[in-house]
């Protein structure tokens, strides 16, 4: 190793070149209220992805929900072998060494461990930056977080301004080890901690005894090793970049975290997103008590209320005092709080129990608005609210909170956020998601997920969401439904089939077809030998083709007879009705996608049924127009007891009821042939022969009655025509198209007219 003395020198050098640059000439800090808050030299560059970088863990994508942009740190290398050149660029400059969790800083063109140079030079910190500094060289105060404001609560400067009394009493404690850590993320090393000492004298003023230090470790613990105090009532903050839990790389900008303690009988103080808000509440309490109560009667209250306004309840409650001080408030209290005797600034991150969870889960929902300065702003205005009655009344943004992080939880982004924070490596990562999602689901009022109520779908019935419906099967509006999972007693959202086949019960028959209740353009079939429903496949229901696209896919030699449903009619269902305008438009389209060959055509003993044929030959171009009269299509081909036909068709909802329930699953077989006979009596007797006849195309018209039971059985059933468990019924100028070889077998495709082959009523 080289003697120390180059590295005095450094040390006057680097002292003497100001600590408003703290790297190396070329690196510069961006202006944290800039939003960017970026180093620009390779060595600490904050945003983009420069120089040497960690290689001990593969970051997950960044929750696109979030706002912020993935900032990685490029100031972390895996070992020591991974650093890069100690450069002039790069003098004085710091790199993290994972593998050996020690800073090491590059001086005269060598890299040095922390432990050296702190035994040469004093280690500052400037904008979330590492400096070094010779010894007795004065600090500069560092910038501020960025909040906007230097006291968004109104209540840290006390009882006003000038020389506190505190400034000149002697010291009670002298010599205090003060340590802790700085979390949202853990605060990266950089960031400056600051104590001051508050007047219990003057309603807990700041005084000008202020004690700082700097955080040089990855985790973002911090140690006072050394400090007189005249006061055990502090305000300590940390300020600087933080580990940022939803994108897995560093905050967007820096923060400014606080906790007000009392420092009577503890050494430990971590900062954190609890400490921070409970803050403005603790000295309201102070407050209320005419600041006869010292800061840690009031500290588990404070907790609690922190907590319970995010839905999350670890204490109990009883009666009688909290450690031996009534609560004071303002107000008659007599119910106390058992938080198992912690305070805020007792949880960290990573202690593996309950308050770890919690405080992971509280940091976490802070970043609804992003990392940096809406962060602060979002946590001020909540704290705010809380601070008057211990309450979080904004119901609002209760909801808005809810439905961010309902869609960070169906989206998968949880487990995003558990991958980035195991992977800082700083220990098991505690349950955060249970209280995220106790938070959404109680804001939802979606109750209790057990085994008692495994199975339930729900919808939001909040009227504040976004995602809110009047009734579970509104047909506008968002379609998310949830889902009380039997397996991990959590809600979660429910799938297509789960929230579509909600009701449906055991199926009626093997292979039965319902639309989905929530997706009606989706169908499910229920399969009897397991006694559950499944989503339909192309095997199951066949898809109306269009005429014009059927027509043009014939083969060489192939023939066609397209029977079809009649178009648009008017309210006149006898014999003599006719078509509605619209329905003699609709039947030219139809034609339009036929021209090119002389058609054949028949008709029902119909009026509307001879129309339509009539406009199918105009818009094809077919002139004359010449039809066949074909009785047996008129719609009663399948009726063998009209009476009893038209008694069902009265008891039970009538004739699409009927019909499909017949065509389906065999209903009302007294009023009715058999069904497969039947057809094939038509396809063979009346059908096949008039082939003969037809060159190539042949359009028959005939009616839904008929139409519907005959498509049904052409394709096997495939086709969703089962009004009487769908409501979907055939279209007008849908039906079947009978196509003919060369070899005289007979195929059969489900053909539509217009935009769709079946129509809902």
């Amino acid at each position: 190793m080289k003697t120390i003395w180059p590295i005095v020198l450094i040390a006057f050098f680097l002292a003497s070149c100001g600590s408003d640059n703290p790297a190396s000439e070329g690196s510069s800090v961006d202006d944290p209220s800039s939003g960017s808050a970026a180093l620009s030299s390779g060595g600490h560059s904050h945003g983009g992805h420069h120089g040497s970088s960690s290689s001990s863990s593969v970051k997950a994508e960044p929750i696109s929900a979030v706002g912020d942009s993935l900032i990685e740190d490029t100031t972390a290398v895996l070992s020591k072998n991974d650093l890069p050149a100690c450069t002039p660029d790069k003098e004085g400059e710091s790199f993290y060494v994972e593998s050996e969790h020690v800073l090491y800083f590059c001086l005269e063109k060598e890299w040095f461990p922390s432990e050296t140079v702190e035994s040469l030079f004093k280690i500052g910190c400037h904008n979330g930056v590492l400096t070094l500094e010779a010894p007795g060289a004065e600090e500069e105060e560092e910038e501020s977080s960025g909040q906007g404001q230097s006291n968004p609560w109104g209540f840290f400067n006390g009882g006003g301004s000038g020389t506190s009394a505190l400034d000149t009493m002697p010291v009670r404690l002298p010599g205090a080890h003060i340590v802790g850590f700085a979390e949202k993320g853990p605060f990266r090393y950089g960031a400056s901690v600051k104590i001051i000492e508050l007047d219990s004298t003057q309603r807990l003023a700041d005084s000008k005894k202020i004690h700082k230090t700097c955080i040089t470790e990855a985790g973002g613990n911090f140690s006072f090793d050394s400090v007189d105090l005249v006061s055990p009532y502090l305000r300590v903050e940390a300020n600087g970049y933080f580990h940022n839990e939803l994108t897995g790389g560093l905050s967007s900008q820096m923060v400014t975290l606080k906790a007000v303690v009392d420092v009577t009988d503890r050494d430990t103080v971590n900062v954190n997103m609890l400490t921070h808000m409970e803050a403005p509440r603790v000295l309201k309490l102070v407050e209320n008590s005419g600041n006869n109560q010292p800061i840690r009667a009031v500290k588990a209250q404070a907790l609690k209320e922190i907590l319970s306004s995010f839905e999350i309840n670890l204490g109990e409650s009883s009666g009688g005092g909290n450690n031996g001080f009534p609560w004071g408030y303002g107000q008659q209290q007599q119910s106390t709080v058992t938080t198992d005797g912690r305070f805020a600034e007792d949880i960290s991150l990573f202690d593996g129990d309950e308050y770890s969870a919690a405080l992971l889960a509280v940091s976490i929902m802070m970043q609804r608005n992003g990392s940096g300065n809406d962060m602060l702003q979002y946590t001020s205005g909540i704290a705010e609210r809380i601070k008057g009655n211990g309450n979080w009344d904004d119901n609002n943004a209760k909801a808005d909170l809810a439905d961010w992080l309902m869609v960070l939880d169906t989206s998968g982004s949880y487990a995003t956020i558990r991958n980035n924070i195991a992977s800082w490596k700083r220990g098991d990562v505690p349950d955060f998601e249970k209280h995220l999602r106790n938070f959404w689901t109680g804001i939802y009022q979606f109750g209790a997920c057990n085994s008692m109520t495994a199975g339930t779908v729900k919808h939001v019935n909040n009227s504040l969401s976004k995602y809110f419906i009047s009734y579970y099967e509104q047909p506008e509006g968002p379609r998310t439904r949830f889902i009380c999972d039997a397996e991990t007693h959590r809600w979660r959202a429910a799938t297509d089939i789960e929230k579509d086949t909600v009701g449906f019960g055991k199926g009626d028959y093997d292979g039965q077809i319902k639309a989905g209740k929530i997706n009606a353009d989706k169908f499910y079939v229920y399969e009897q030998s397991k006694g559950k429903w499944r989503a339909a496949t192309s095997d199951d229901i066949m898809e109306f083709e269009d005429i014009g696209d059927v027509y043009a896919s014939l083969a060489p030699g192939e023939k066609v007879i397209f029977i079809l449903r009649h178009a648009e009619r008017t309210d006149d269902t006898g014999k003599k009705g006719h078509l509605t305008d619209n329905g003699k438009k609709q039947a030219k389209t139809v034609g339009e996608k036929l021209k090119g060959d002389a058609i054949v055509f028949a008709n029902s003993t119909y009026t509307r049924s001879y129309e339509t044929c009539e406009n199918v030959a105009s818009g094809a171009g077919v002139s004359p127009f010449v039809s066949d009269t074909i009785k047996d299509l008129d719609g009663e081909w399948y009726v063998k007891d009209e009476s009893k036909y038209d008694s069902y068709k009265n008891s039970d909802g009538g004739g699409w009821v009927v019909a499909s329930a017949y065509a389906y699953k065999g209903a009302y077989a007294d009023a009715f042939y058999d069904f497969d006979k039947r057809s094939e009596e038509f396809l063979t007797g009346v059908v096949k022969p008039r082939f003969a006849s037809v060159n190539r195309v042949g359009v028959w018209i005939s009616h839904d009655m008929f139409v519907a039971p005959i498509t049904a059985y052409c394709t096997d059933k495939k086709v969703n025509l089962r009004y009487f468990d769908t409501k979907s019924w055939i279209n007008y100028l849908a039906g079947v198209a009978i196509i003919m070889g060369t070899d005289g077998k007979m195929r059969y495709v489900p053909v539509k007219g217009l935009s769709s082959g079946t129509m809902t009523m």
